[in-house]
């Protein structure tokens, strides 16, 4: 079976999706091509490695802004140039700013609507509880028309310009400090900095993903190069454990992209 670079083993589902993705591929005749729905790292990370198999192939992949995390690819044959995938972004305001919406909220009212989570890019949140909505351009129109509410509270869903929003992106910020050791919960509480016990309930809320798949258990432990994964807070990459302190506690190198 094939492997991921973190996780090992793939899951039956993603066992399944490479195999069509596959399928896919050497079903291409000629100039023919097509585009992907929304990917996510995973996905992305496996159509990789099939489409160095097919070097007459080329891809370009967009999930709306620089450094999405959910990305639709587009596949053409090498020789011709390519264009970016369709991707809108949309702008959900509710209609008081102290909604208490979050990431999940928004979620599961787009989702409400009928779509597959493979039509939905990434959410991201945005100051006053608004969110920013990635999705399949050709649901543009039936998304602001139907997305009137996001649990009890009213909203307003208008088509934007995601080069005027703040998206998370960029080159991230570096934090440095020590932990006793490389347990999820104990990163986290150093990384997005909040009480171990905060991310202790956030990790068993299954709000947090290390390398992309639902981690439940606060004592994982953690490697070099990990990506963790708040839903809501962006994402921590842990780029190096620097050596112990001389009371034992392991000195991190972390990367913070909120």
């Amino acid at each position: 079976m094939t492997s991921t670079r973190h996780q090992g083993p793939l899951t039956e589902s993603e066992q399944k999706w490479y195999s069509a993705f596959e399928h896919k591929l050497k079903s291409l005749q000629g100039n023919a091509g097509f585009q992907t729905a929304f990917l996510d790292p995973i996905q992305q990370e496996l159509a990789a490695k099939l489409l160095k198999e097919h070097s007459h192939l080329a891809s370009l992949a967009y999930g709306g802004y620089p450094g999405a995390e959910r990305v639709r690819l587009r596949i053409f044959p090498a020789s011709q140039p390519g264009i970016l995938p369709e991707v809108a972004c949309l702008l959900v305001s509710p209609a008081a700013t102290d909604a208490g919406l979050g990431h999940r909220d928004y979620l599961g009212a787009v989702l409400g609507l009928g779509l597959r989570r493979d039509q939905v890019g990434d959410i991201v949140m945005l100051p006053d509880d608004r969110a920013a909505v990635m999705v399949d351009q050709s649901k543009t129109d039936f998304i602001c028309a139907q997305l009137t509410r996001v649990g009890q509270m009213p909203v307003e869903c208008l088509p934007a310009n995601p080069a005027a929003l703040p998206l998370l992106g960029g080159e991230g910020k570096e934090i440095r400090g020590t932990v006793a050791g490389l347990r999820l919960d104990a990163v986290m509480a150093l990384g997005f900095g909040i009480s171990r016990s905060r991310a202790v309930l956030l990790i068993k809320g299954g709000l947090v993903k290390v390398n992309w798949r639902p981690v439940d258990t606060p004592a994982y432990q953690l490697r070099e190069g990990d990506l963790i994964s708040l839903q809501g807070r962006g994402r921590l990459e842990l780029l190096a454990v620097a050596g112990e302190t001389r009371k034992g506690r392991l000195r991190l190198n972390l990367k913070k992209y909120s």
